[in-house]
């Protein structure tokens, strides 16, 4: 069953903003972190709090790539659409896009590595997480 994309809402507080009342924009990436820690926890079934004080595991982002297309404001309800887009041995390919409405506001492409928290080293994602995150991965391009 595929459950891409996966979606949390979030609103645009004052506290996200700059004085002209639009998003500042670090604040996207405070606000898809939110998102993911929503995903693991609802969607995935795998709480940042089991992940981190349990299991002493993390994954932490090793490349981001964004994109921003349209200023967001005060107010606006964004929702944050996550994809998988890829899954390695120790690696997780994630997607956002951040809209409002119809109107797209960002796009985001990260790559997070499942970390040994104590030791800092990258370990393979265990076969019962891999099969809950293959769920949420982005259906095949048709190549007709």
């Amino acid at each position: 069953m595929n459950r891409s994309p996966y979606v949390v809402r979030k609103v645009v507080r004052f506290a996200h903003c700059d004085p002209a009342g639009i998003i500042y924009y670090p604040q996207y990436f405070m606000l898809a972190h939110d998102c993911k820690e929503d995903w693991f926890r609802d969607g995935v079934g795998y709480s940042f709090k089991q992940m981190i004080t349990d299991d002493r595991r993390g994954f932490p982002i090793v490349k981001l790539d964004a994109e921003f297309t349209r200023p967001s404001r005060l107010g606006d309800d964004l929702d944050f659409e996550i994809t998988v887009r890829g899954i390695g041995a120790t690696s997780l390919k994630l997607d956002y896009r951040c809209v409002c409405g119809e109107e797209e506001r960002m796009r985001m492409k990260s790559v997070l590595v499942m970390t040994d928290l104590d030791s800092g080293a990258a370990v393979r994602i265990p076969d019962w997480l891999r099969a809950r995150l293959i769920e949420f991965q982005e259906p095949a391009k048709d190549a007709s």
